[in-house]
C-alpha cells in the first residue's frame, strides 16, 4: 500500500512549525497563511524593516505549497481574446508579461539570492495538445503571443512528439524551454527560512479566528492571543477559512491528486522523458507529470475527482490515466499517493487587492509555484506604498457568484459535468 504523504517529503522532511514563541501584542503586518504567498510577502516586508507576524493554522507550507507537482514557469490560463474581453485590451500585454516573464524571473532570482537548495532544474515544459484542431489553434495563439511579449516557445508537431515525451496520445504540443521543476517541499522551506532570517516571526498551529477593525488598524484574534496589526494580508488560497468570508466566497477549492511510482529505473524514465521535460496537457483531465528529481520515478497528477474521494479510488483513476498515456509501462505501482487543494478564481486569474482594508493575494488556478511568491512580494510592496508593487492583478477585480456563499456545494455537480466532458474527450481520441 502506498504512503499517503507527498513523495517530496522523503528528501525534504515533512514541514514542521518553527519553535513556538510568545506572540507579539502589536506588529506592523499580520500575514494570514504561511505558504508560498505569505512567506514571500513576509520576507519582503521584513526586508523593508516592518515587524511581521506570519500565521498558519497548520505547519507552514504543509498544504499545497509543499504538496504540488513541483513545476515552475507560469503562463496565462485564458486565451488572448478572452483576456481582452474580460479585462480590456490594455490588460493583455502586462498580464502576459507578468505571467510568462516577470513571475518566472522573480522566483528564479529568489531561489538564487537566498541559495535555496530545492532541486531546481530548468528542463522546459511540453504542453500536449489533445487534437489537431487544438494544435492549429495553439500555433496561431503562440504567434500572437510572441508579437506581444518575448516568450521563448516553439510548436512540436506530432511526428516529432517522441523527442519530448514517449506517448502517441497527443496531436503535438508546445515546448516552453524556460520552465522547469523543483522539489516544492524544499522550496517552501527555503522561502520560510529566508523570511525568518530577515526578521519575520513565523508561527504554525495558530488558526486565526477573526479579523476586525480597530481604529486605523486591526485586531487579529488567534487561538493563542489577540494581536493588533496596522495591516493584514490574507494568503490562504484554497484553504481560506469561513472566518475570512469575503475571500472564501471568491475562491473555489479544487482538490488535485498526485502519485509517485515505485522506482522505474533511470533508463525507463529517460525513455519516457528524453529531454527531462515537465509535461502538462490541454484536455479537461489536465494531467501533469514529470520525472522525479533523481530521474528514477514518474510523478503524476490529475483530476481524479473535484471533491474529496478515498485514496484507493484516486489511485485507480490516476493509474488508468497513466496507462492510457504510457501503455508501455504496464501496471505501475505507487510508492506515494496524496492530494492538496488548489485555489481557483472564477475568472481563472490571480488577484491582489484590498477588501474593506484587508489585503489579499490568491486565486493562482494551478500556477502557484510561480505566481504565489511573485504576487506575495507584490502585495507586500503595495502595503509598503512602494510603486514597484504595481501589478496588473490589482486591476483585474476579484469576482464571485451570488450562489457561492462559502462551502463549495456545487463541486459534485461540476464533477459530473467534467466526467461527461471526459467521455467526449475519449470519443474524440478514438476518432482521431
Amino acid at each position: 500500500m502506498s504512503e499517503t504523504t507527498p513523495f517530496w517529503w522523503v528528501d525534504a522532511g515533512a514541514p514542521t512549525s518553527p519553535p513556538e514563541v510568545a506572540l507579539p501584542g502589536e506588529v506592523d503586518v499580520v500575514v494570514v497563511g504561511a505558504g508560498l504567498t505569505g512567506l514571500s510577502a513576509a520576507r519582503t516586508l521584513a526586508m523593508s524593516g516592518r515587524s511581521v507576524l506570519a500565521l498558519d493554522a497548520s505547519a507552514p507550507g504543509i498544504r499545497a505549497s509543499s504538496c504540488n507537482g513541483g513545476m515552475i514557469g507560469g503562463g496565462h490560463q485564458l486565451d488572448i481574446d478572452e483576456i481582452a474581453a474580460k479585462f480590456g485590451s490594455s490588460m493583455v500585454e502586462p498580464l502576459l508579461r507578468e505571467t510568462h516573464l516577470d513571475a518566472n524571473a522573480f522566483i528564479k532570482a529568489l531561489i538564487a539570492d537566498e541559495q535555496i537548495d530545492c532541486d531546481l532544474a530548468v528542463t522546459g515544459r511540453f504542453r500536449g495538445l489533445w487534437s489537431k484542431r487544438e494544435y492549429d489553434a495553439a500555433g496561431r495563439e503562440l504567434d500572437r503571443l510572441k508579437k506581444i511579449v518575448p516568450v521563448e516557445a516553439e510548436m512540436v508537431p506530432r511526428e516529432r512528439q517522441h523527442e519530448e515525451v514517449a506517448t502517441d496520445i497527443y496531436a503535438g504540443g508546445t515546448v516552453l524551454p524556460l520552465h522547469g521543476g523543483l522539489n516544492p517541499a524544499k522550496y517552501v522551506a527555503g522561502v520560510m527560512e529566508a523570511a525568518r532570517s530577515r526578521g519575520a516571526v513565523v508561527q504554525g498551529d495558530t488558526p486565526v479566528l477573526d479579523v476586525s477593525h480597530n481604529g486605523s488598524g486591526f485586531i487579529v484574534e488567534t487561538t493563542r492571543r489577540s494581536v493588533r496589526a496596522g495591516n493584514v494580508l490574507v494568503a490562504t488560497n484554497g484553504y481560506t477559512p469561513a472566518t475570512l468570508g469575503f475571500a472564501r466566497r471568491r475562491i473555489v477549492p479544487v482538490p488535485s491528486f498526485l502519485v509517485a511510482t515505485e522506482p522505474l529505473g533511470a533508463d525507463t524514465v529517460k525513455g519516457l522523458f528524453p529531454n527531462g521535460r515537465m509535461v502538462a496537457e490541454s484536455r479537461n483531465r489536465h494531467c501533469y507529470y514529470r520525472p522525479s528529481p533523481d530521474g528514477q520515478r514518474l510523478v503524476f497528477g490529475g483530476r481524479a475527482a473535484m471533491t474529496p474521494v478515498p485514496e484507493g479510488f484516486a489511485s485507480s483513476q490516476l493509474r488508468r490515466l497513466i496507462g492510457s498515456i504510457f501503455p508501455q509501462l504496464g501496471e505501475v505501482t505507487f510508492s506515494h499517493s496524496w492530494n492538496a487543494r488548489t485555489g481557483f478564481a472564477f475568472d481563472f486569474t490571480p488577484h491582489v487587492g484590498c477588501y474593506d482594508g484587508i489585503w489579499y493575494a490568491m486565486g493562482y488556478s494551478g500556477s502557484g509555484n510561480s505566481m504565489a511568491p511573485y504576487l506575495g512580494h507584490k502585495a507586500a510592496l503595495k502595503i509598503l506604498g512602494d510603486p514597484e508593487g504595481e501589478t496588473v492583478f490589482t486591476r483585474s477585480g476579484f469576482p464571485t457568484r451570488w450562489w457561492h456563499r462559502g462551502p463549495p456545494w456545487f463541486l459534485p455537480f461540476a464533477d459530473m459535468l467534467f466526467r461527461a466532458r471526459d467521455a467526449a474527450n475519449n470519443v474524440r481520441l478514438d476518432r482521431r
